[in-house]
């Protein structure tokens, strides 16, 4: 008996030394020995491999995404007076956005471009870049702060840059030649947001239902042409709760994927509570919208 005692603690010391996986149960405990160490000269290379996959496989993409921006706010007017006064607000909102971003989302400083007191002619120029820069796996966020106009009689909307004048539209944007850009511009997804007086006035169809519900890789997988705006048809303030409501939902954010249409529903309901204007989501005019949205990926 005590041989046979005296073998069984020699193959269990064995055992042991060896690190081989076994479990020893009785009626009040367990013991385990661990091997897990043997493997994790190949774990740590699957742990890494699967984190850079991660991205692709959350939207359904062939490959990570890149993300362009294209900022402008306008504050000061070359030929400022009572019917075009200078704003205090869009270069400033137009830094903070920038800052959020490129610090906090998957946009790098050399794909956005920060333009503040843009003429016609910069705003031109640059809309033709993006054109020639953009892939059609790409996705692309324009953001405009400034003053806007619509001409109800000819349903006409407006940006107005930096060289604008009151009495002469030659150098006011139409929202007809946005539209035109953001169709030209081959992105997969392109998402507009505006804080200007009547910005409302590209939209085809608003308040897109039920997007924010779906799964974040149905979202992306078909192309988008959306826009947010602060305003319909109607003038926005200078002081700008909507661009407050929308850089603090940015910043705040702590989901790894934030659709757009989940941004809208965020900021909707503050803004109509603190605002005189009604902000507006919707599908741009023509300019090939396909039924998805645009995804904020936040960094890692």
């Amino acid at each position: 008996m005590k041989s046979k005692f005296q073998i069984l603690i020699l193959v269990l010391a064995l055992m042991s030394h060896l690190g081989l996986a076994q479990t020893f149960s009785g009626r009040s405990n367990s013991v385990a020995v661990d091997y897990s160490s043997e493997k994790r000269s190949g774990g740590d290379a699957a742990v890494s491999s699967k984190a850079e996959q991660t991205v692709r496989e959350a939207l359904g993409a062939p490959s990570d995404p890149v993300y362009h921006a294209l900022i402008i706010g306008v504050s000061n007017y070359e030929y400022a007076g009572a019917k075009l006064p200078n704003l205090d607000k869009p270069n400033k909102d137009a830094q903070e956005l920038y800052t959020v971003l490129t610090t906090k989302y998957n946009f790098s400083t050399d794909n956005v471009t920060l333009m503040k007191d843009p003429t016609r002619a910069n705003l031109i120029d640059t809309f033709h870049g993006l054109a020639d820069k953009v892939s059609e796996r790409d996705n692309l966020l324009i953001f405009y702060a400034g003053h806007g106009y619509y001409d109800q009689p000819k349903d006409f909307g407006y940006w107005l840059p930096s060289d604008a004048r009151a009495e002469s539209t030659a150098n006011w944007i139409p929202n007809s030649t946005i539209k035109d850009y953001i169709s030209a511009i081959p992105s997969k997804h392109t998402l507009l947001i505006t804080d200007a007086c009547f910005g409302g006035s590209i939209f085809k169809t608003r308040a897109v239902s039920g997007m924010s519900q779906l799964k974040v890789n149905e979202l992306y997988k078909d192309r988008s042409r959306k826009a947010i705006t602060s305003g319909s048809l109607t003038e926005v303030p200078d002081e700008s709760f909507f661009v407050y409501m929308l850089i603090k939902t940015l910043d705040e954010n702590e989901f790894p994927y934030l659709p757009a249409s989940t941004v809208f529903s965020r900021i909707y309901e503050p803004v109509m509570n603190n605002a005189p204007s009604v902000p507006q989501f919707g599908v741009i005019q023509g300019a090939g919208d396909e039924g998805g949205d645009f995804i904020f990926i936040k960094k890692k």
